[in-house]
């Protein structure tokens, strides 16, 4: 069942801005496991930026399910999937006290509009406004949220495509944070 739900993944069509490879997958969680990068497109440089700085991308993230056949209690399932994303922001944004409010919104949301069922989610945002100093002063204001969630994923019998459409779900959170707009099946953009 793990590798049809690996194999899933891997075959899972993404929006063209999404850059996923796959990667060492965390040891000790569980017997099985694999897991995912994802970066949201680059950001050019300008011509008054640093050199040196390298290119960052506006959002990045892992994703990570988990197996274990003998469903462990706070799972409330054999399978478990474990996140994390991280997003630049405006700085004003950063300001606002609901941005964290909001970053699990759009995870939660994302898994219901991409008909992902899940139970037992659980995490943590946060927000961070760098703001410079000193000899720094010439430099933005940087902010950034962050969101570390996981959750158990209902599988609908008989198919191990259920794991796409919470892999589909949490790239779109990523999407959103980078600020890119919705993007819909058969919808045009002009």
């Amino acid at each position: 069942m793990f590798r049809a739900v690996v194999r899933s993944l891997e075959g899972a069509r993404l929006r063209p801005e999404v850059a996923l490879s796959r990667i060492a997958a965390p040891r000790g969680l569980a017997p099985h496991a694999v897991s995912f990068a994802a970066e949201i497109g680059h950001t050019p440089h300008r011509a008054h930026d640093d050199a040196a700085a390298p290119r960052r991308a506006p959002a990045s993230g892992r994703f990570v399910v988990l197996y274990d056949e003998s469903c462990p209690h706070p799972w409330e399932g054999p399978f478990r999937i474990v996140s994390w994303f991280r997003s630049r922001t405006d700085p004003e944004m950063g300001r606002d006290e609901l941005l964290t409010d909001v970053s699990w919104a759009w995870l939660t949301d994302n898994l219901v509009q991409h008909g992902a069922l899940f139970t037992a989610e659980g995490g943590t945002a946060s927000r961070v406004l760098e703001r410079h100093f000193g000899s720094l002063t010439d430099r933005a204001d940087v902010a950034q949220v962050e969101l570390r969630a996981s959750w158990t994923p209902v599988p609908r019998h008989g198919t191990p495509h259920w794991a796409q459409s919470h892999l589909l779900a949490w790239t779109q959170v990523l999407c959103t944070a980078a600020g890119l707009p919705p993007r819909h099946e058969g919808v045009a953009r002009v």
